[in-house]
């Protein structure tokens, strides 16, 4: 028989088994364990991953991207219709961590980078080399940003250093993605071409870009109603552009007459920018017979309900078109006119200026012309400033700006008009070189 410590040790012997059998299927649970989590850890990060994919991919799709999973966001939709802009640091987020997750997604990156751009927050600078290096591969969107990134900083103080994005640089950039058919780039492009001052004005310009926008591409999947408004409203600019301007042929001009006085049923009702074109085309000749009694009588049913027949009116009463003169009524009725029309007041400048109806008032005309942002306006008020001194005027580091860059565009007029102004107390901006009229 067998001691009992023998028995004690065969008796732990013959327990151990057991025990490796428990501690190993200890492993086996906690290594099970281990492996679902992980594998949960990763369905999470898919799925945020994926979230953060979709709300960028619908946040910002990109126009004209042949790669977009989402229908097209044009650059202004970006920005919050309430201007909080915690909804667009949101979408930056998404989109740069759905950049960083999924890298082989190309789109992503130029998504992520017009949020950016939007955003306009400080390190913007250290973001344009990869802005011009999408630019340069062809992108018509990425253009556009370059153009954007100018229009915003053009205003900086010399103390904010050099602009990132060069005058040249910009505009040429927006010509490219207007060539390409992107509507912002196009849409920037017809302000500029009608207003300026970046580029010169240019009616011929003005149709020809707005005939691109007819003709531009799909912008991307199931396009919104912007595009569609936008390209819809493209004949009648053409038409009215063609007739309010000098310098397009009669078969050109007998079209867009024909276009307006369909839209505005015989000049009776109808849009009140057509109205007007048609009822200009009526005093002036333009592409039908010239009837400026006809067009005076139009407006003079017109004016007590569009205040924005005034102006027109008044210069046929003050010039003494399709009925007698009455200047004293047409001072009259672009004073009442003048806080609300664009048009009235640079038009009551010229009326006090000429002293033909009452006395020349030439401080008056000065604050007249001083109040729109119309570049003729600004033309005439910069050729009046000298004579006047003591006269202060808002902003007149705007008015030196605006006539800066409309002379350097070749806006006839604005380069001698900005001349007189340096060489006057307004301004200490310096001199520049100017290109030849446009």
């Amino acid at each position: 028989m067998l001691r009992p410590v023998h028995a004690l040790v065969l008796s732990c012997l013959a327990l151990t088994p057991l025990a490796g059998a428990a501690l190993g299927a200890q492993a086996s649970s906690e290594k099970s364990d281990d492996a679902a989590k992980k594998a949960a850890d990763d369905a999470a990060k898919k799925a945020a991953l994926a979230e953060a994919i979709s709300v960028c991919d619908r946040g910002a799709s990109v126009p004209l991207d042949p790669e977009a999973k989402a229908p097209p966001v044009q650059y202004g939709a970006l920005f919050p219709q309430d201007f909080d802009l915690t909804k667009l640091k949101t979408l930056a987020d998404k989109c740069q961590a759905a950049m960083l997750g999924a890298p082989q997604e190309k789109r992503l990156t130029l998504e992520w980078l017009r949020v950016q751009v939007a955003l306009n927050q400080p390190g913007l600078a250290f973001l344009l080399p990869q802005i011009k290096l999408i630019a340069e591969g062809g992108s018509p969107e990425a253009n556009y940003l370059l153009y954007e990134v100018y229009s915003v900083h053009r205003r900086d103080g010399a103390d904010a250093g050099p602009l990132p994005v060069s005058r040249g640089m910009a505009l040429e950039a927006l010509q490219k993605a207007g060539a390409a058919g992107h509507l912002m780039a196009l849409e920037t492009l017809l302000r500029q071409y009608i207003d300026g001052p970046l580029l010169c004005r240019d009616a011929h310009k003005v149709v020809e870009t707005a005939q691109r926008v007819i003709d531009a591409p799909a912008q991307g999947q199931s396009p919104g109603e912007w595009d569609s408004q936008f390209r819809a409203a493209m004949p009648l600019l053409i038409a009215r552009t063609t007739l309010e301007n000098d310098g397009f042929a009669a078969e050109e001009q007998h079209k867009a007459f024909q276009a307006v006085d369909a839209d505005t049923k015989a000049g009776t009702g109808g849009p009140e920018q057509s109205v007007l074109a048609y009822i200009k085309a009526l005093r002036l000749g333009r592409g039908t017979q010239q009837d400026a009694a006809k067009a005076r009588q139009l407006l003079e049913a017109r004016v007590a309900n569009d205040q924005y027949a005034i102006p027109m009116l008044a210069d046929m009463l003050a010039k003494g078109e399709g009925g007698p003169a009455d200047g004293k009524r047409a001072i009259a009725m672009l004073r009442a006119a003048s806080k609300n029309v664009a048009g009235a007041g640079p038009m009551l400048a010229g009326l006090l200026l000429d002293g033909k109806f009452v006395g020349r008032q030439p401080r008056e005309a000065i604050r007249l012309l001083n109040a729109p942002w119309d570049l003729d306006a600004s033309i005439r008020l910069a050729k009046l400033l000298p004579d006047y001194d003591g006269f202060q005027i808002d902003n007149p580091d705007q008015l030196v700006e605006r006539l800066s860059d409309a002379a350097e565009a070749g806006e006839p007029g604005a380069a001698l008009a900005l001349a007189r102004l340096q060489l006057s107390t307004i301004s200490g901006s310096r001199t520049r070189m100017w290109r030849a009229p446009c």
